[in-house]
């Protein structure tokens, strides 16, 4: 408890604040540099940051930076805070907390320039080190299910009454074959089946295809930063229906079915 409370003691009064920006939390990595990395941990606008990294006798080395605070405002993706190194007692015996030692050893910046892709920036007594990394991807979820929602969202280039900003409540069904997915959306007034192939970057994933409304309408679409849980589905999604009419919003709904 020592090693926490001393990182607590760098870190503001519990807030709540509102944020906009993704949710960077993941283990995050360089793909042409795979063994070493750092773990994410975002709750409102602060990092947790802990690096598994080598020090320069090749030992695995600890560094944690308990405070990384959102820099810019709600929307921006550039977390800064202050970076320690930690020493404790040996794991296979009896712990004691007055063997932890915290000491400050420089800084890091955590500079997302998307939901999935990063600079990490950090130094170590005067070492300076930038990194690019992305979210590391182990295994992808399933995001099948029946859910209870709403697109909502704006539209562009496609004429009076379309434009503008709307709001639909709907059903998805979401069928999953691997990588293949398929879903159903299901208005007041309109079916729309979207077919596409899914992608995992950590966490998050993303799809890509076409789709087909009860209108006759075909359209090409995106959907990026999808999560999805035991409760609920949500996705970023645009898609582009022929002679350029744009829907930019969101998707999502709350899982059917027994808890």
């Amino acid at each position: 408890m020592r090693l926490f409370a001393a990182l607590a003691a760098s870190l503001p009064l519990l807030s709540f604040a509102s944020s906009t920006t993704p949710d960077y939390t993941d283990l995050w990595y360089n793909a042409s540099e795979s063994g070493w990395g750092a773990n994410v941990v975002q709750e409102g606008n602060t990092l947790f940051v802990t690096f598994f990294v080598y020090g320069s006798n090749n030992q695995p080395t600890w560094y944690v930076a308990s405070a990384v605070t959102q820099q810019g405002g709600s929307t921006s993706g550039v977390f800064s805070g202050t970076l320690y190194q930690t020493t404790g007692p040996y794991f296979g015996g009896a712990f004691n907390p007055s063997n932890v030692g915290v000491t400050t050893v420089g800084s890091v910046t955590f500079n997302a320039s998307g939901s999935n892709a990063a600079t990490l920036s950090y130094t170590v007594n005067g070492v300076a080190v930038t990194k690019s990394v992305v979210r590391q991807t182990w295994a992808g979820d399933s995001i099948a299910g029946n859910y209870v929602g709403g697109t909502l969202g704006t539209w562009s280039a496609c004429g009076t009454p379309l434009n503008g900003y709307q709001e639909s409540p709907m059903t998805l069904t979401v069928t999953q074959d691997s990588t293949a997915v398929t879903m159903r959306e299901q208005g007041s007034n309109y079916t729309c089946t979207y077919n596409a192939n899914y992608s995992a970057s950590g966490r998050f994933g993303s799809l890509g295809g076409n789709g087909t409304c009860s209108d006759g309408v075909n359209f090409t679409f995106t959907a990026s930063d999808v999560t999805v849980s035991r409760d609920a589905l949500s996705m970023r999604i645009a898609f582009v229906r022929n002679g350029g009419c744009r829907f930019d919003g969101r998707m999502g709904g709350i899982r059917e079915g027994a808890l």
